[in-house]
């Protein structure tokens, strides 16, 4: 197999990239989201479009208009908003309501700040009250060069993103974590150093270096993207309309919902028929075959491989060579798991510990027989957890 580099650590060059604004988007909705907007409705940049019906402070964000225009689509998955059509003759054209300031956003804190910043897009389901705070500042995979550009070009908006958390979640301490021999720091953090070779990046393993601890309790862990988003609120006291994606060698600020297309466009990137496009990294990445999606505002890269490059995996028998147990940062066997998986027998999958996983994609990498090793790991996870919370509704009749 042709082997990927692992070091996660670049020299960035260019500043962070803005794109003008498009005029149509098509803004990812989760499970949760419930739609608030109806099509040919006219909505305002940063007009919430969907809400969460939960009435807790922590939680999924509300979804936000990223431009001024009207809804075309109200999507499971999506709302696409398009171009304001021009009036007609003797009419006058709809302007666009957009939000003002939240300027009580300085007067919160506690449980009252995490509800108003869910309110304005942030997620705040990985925070809680008095716990340590771990800012993973190491670029998340290889070839993803978000981390290090905004350490770089965005580190007032990231001291208000952290004094905001500060008043939100009163960590009882905070902890950055860079890359071994730089020379990085953050305000109100202590400074942790720490590998960034590739799975050492991942939340969990971050989290072991910064503790001396795997699995600790009372510690929080976000990255370095999380961090810029919560400050982007906080400077401009406006809901969360923005996404930053590496792309290539270069970091592009979008509007979230922004198409695939339209950024491969601006960033002059060549794609076609014969590249794979995902989300995020190529080692935890999600596939899209669709590039008239919109770009979420957790994607942290656009990442694309000239088909040919890596060979396809596919469901191969298992050869038990035993390469994906020897690089598990998990220590379990995902080559046992996965035949598991594979054959619908996901309760042996419970019982050897797949729980553990920490779906780095190494076990994917390094296979000779280039099965999917991550994704049978991945499917085991998501039924065990369907099957729970099944039980968890169900109870005996009366």
């Amino acid at each position: 197999m042709m082997k990927l580099r692992l070091n996660t650590s670049v020299e960035i060059k260019d500043s962070l990239q803005d794109v003008p604004l498009p005029s149509l988007v098509r803004i990812p909705i989760q499970n949760k989201h419930k739609p608030i907007v109806k099509k040919k409705q006219i909505v305002g940049r940063g007009q919430v479009i969907a809400e969460t019906s939960s009435k807790s402070a922590f939680g999924l964000g509300f979804a936000h208009a990223s431009i001024d225009g009207v809804i075309e689509e109200v999507l499971p998955d999506a709302i696409v908003i398009g171009p304001i059509p021009a009036p007609k003759e003797g009419e006058t054209a709809q302007v666009p309501v957009r939000p003002e300031p939240c300027t009580e956003l300085d007067g919160l804190s506690g449980e009252d700040l995490c509800r108003k910043l869910l309110e304005l897009g942030i997620d705040t389901d990985r925070f809680h009250a008095a716990r340590t705070l771990i800012i993973n500042g190491l670029n998340p995979e290889p070839g993803v060069l978000v981390s290090e550009q905004l350490v770089k070009d965005a580190q007032e908006t990231l001291k208000a993103g952290l004094k905001i958390l500060e008043r939100g979640i009163k960590p009882g301490t905070v902890k950055l974590v860079v890359a071994s021999g730089k020379q990085i720091s953050l305000h109100g953090c202590t400074t942790v150093h720490s590998s960034d070779v590739y799975p050492a990046t991942i939340d969990p393993l971050v989290v072991c270096a910064a503790t001396g601890a795997e699995r600790p309790d009372n510690v929080d862990v976000i990255s370095i993207s999380d961090l810029y988003r919560v400050g982007l609120v906080a400077e401009s006291k406006l809901p969360l309309m923005d996404a930053v994606v590496s792309v290539g060698n270069k970091v592009y600020r979008v509007p979230t919902g922004m198409r695939v297309q339209d950024l491969l466009d601006v960033a002059g990137v060549p794609y076609g028929p014969d590249w794979m496009i995902a989300f995020d990294g190529p080692m935890r990445g999600q596939a899209i075959f669709d590039l008239s999606v919109g770009i979420p505002e957790n994607c942290s890269a656009i990442t694309l491989v000239k088909e040919g490059l890596y060979p396809k995996v596919q469901p191969n028998p298992c050869i038990n060579c035993g390469e994906c147990v020897l690089v598990c940062p998990a220590r379990i066997q995902p080559g046992m798991l996965s035949r598991y998986a594979e054959f619908n027998l996901f309760e042996n999958t419970r019982s050897q510990h797949v729980a553990a996983c920490l779906e780095c994609g190494m076990c994917t990498f390094v296979c000779p027989a280039n099965r999917p090793v991550m994704q049978f790991l991945q499917l085991a996870k998501r039924h065990l957890a369907a099957q729970d919370e099944f039980v968890s509704t169900c109870r005996l009749q009366d």
